[in-house]
């Protein structure tokens, strides 16, 4: 409870815009595109993460992290590149 008054409301702003903003993004993002790419699209963010800290905070990148992240952008790449894949086949088999 030692905190000043400003860092309360930087705690309350953290809070508050990131929940507020993230969750109407999602409610659009699942309404707009489907709840299964947005599912995947999420799974990409540790790894967002886990870069923005090394470059903004000096952290580093261990090689459990390196590897874990580079499976996982390989299977996002693939989900999203098959289901566009899949799109131009179905569009094409419309046609």
């Amino acid at each position: 409870m030692g905190y000043r008054s400003s860092e309360w409301t930087y705690f309350l702003l953290l809070a508050v815009i990131p929940t507020i903003f993230g969750q109407n993004i999602f409610n659009l993002l699942l309404k707009t595109i489907g709840a299964t790419t947005v599912s995947v699209g999420i799974i990409g963010e540790p790894v967002l993460a886990i870069l923005l800290a090394y470059l903004f905070l000096g952290e580093t990148i261990t090689a459990f992290q390196f590897t874990g992240g580079l499976i996982t952008l390989f299977g996002m790449g693939m989900y999203f590149w098959l289901r566009s894949s899949s799109h131009i086949v179905a569009k094409q088999v419309w046609i």
